[in-house]
């Protein structure tokens, strides 16, 4: 109840504060998927977790976690924490246990905010995931969030991407970001 009300309330913000076009939404599956994702802005989860069609679940830095409201809301919200800059061991476990479970989860790529509209070099954490659960991937191109108010923003859900079993963590990242990239130049077309 707390949840759909919330996300409700971040739709609403968001198209009055944006111009929201939202393509390729068609392409996330009934079950599992991950959803692989550039990182621009504070929005980016909140525009993601506000137009998919089921409850997302995501990483999120852990000093989001210290207020007691605050990481309740986030959890609401489908967050949970993580350790960044080491393997944190706990998250992957409850990453790929909610692939299990057929959930949604996504994961920026390049694991903190890019400070351009350019992706960084992707982490290897999502070839990893990928590598474990086999999940189909969904490419996400999120974009116009740092723009001003009533401009244009929104996301492009890319086909479904799956890989080889044994393939190397750093190849199928790599390859999603490349998949991203093109997004971005179809967009810019």
């Amino acid at each position: 109840m707390i949840y759909w009300f919330c996300r409700t309330a971040v739709y609403l913000w968001l198209h009055i504060r944006f111009r929201i076009k939202i393509e390729g939404m068609e392409n996330i599956p009934e079950g599992s998927c991950i959803l692989g994702m550039n990182h621009t802005s504070n929005y980016d989860p909140l525009m993601v977790g506000s137009h998919v069609p089921r409850k997302m679940h995501i990483m999120a830095k852990e000093e989001l976690f210290r207020n007691r409201i605050f990481a309740w809301l986030l959890s609401k919200f489908g967050a949970f924490p993580v350790k960044r800059g080491q393997a944190d061991v706990k998250s992957l476990k409850q990453s790929l246990r909610l692939l299990q479970e057929g959930k949604i989860f996504a994961i920026f790529l390049e694991g903190t905010r890019s400070k351009t509209e350019e992706m960084q070099d992707p982490k290897k954490g999502i070839g990893f995931l990928v590598g474990k659960s086999e999940a189909p991937v969904i490419p996400t191109y999120i974009y116009g969030v740092k723009k001003g108010w009533r401009q244009q923003a929104g996301i492009v859900y890319g086909k479904p991407m799956t890989f080889a079993k044994g393939m190397d963590y750093t190849e199928i990242a790599t390859a999603i970001a490349e998949a991203i990239k093109q997004l971005q130049h179809s967009m810019r077309h």
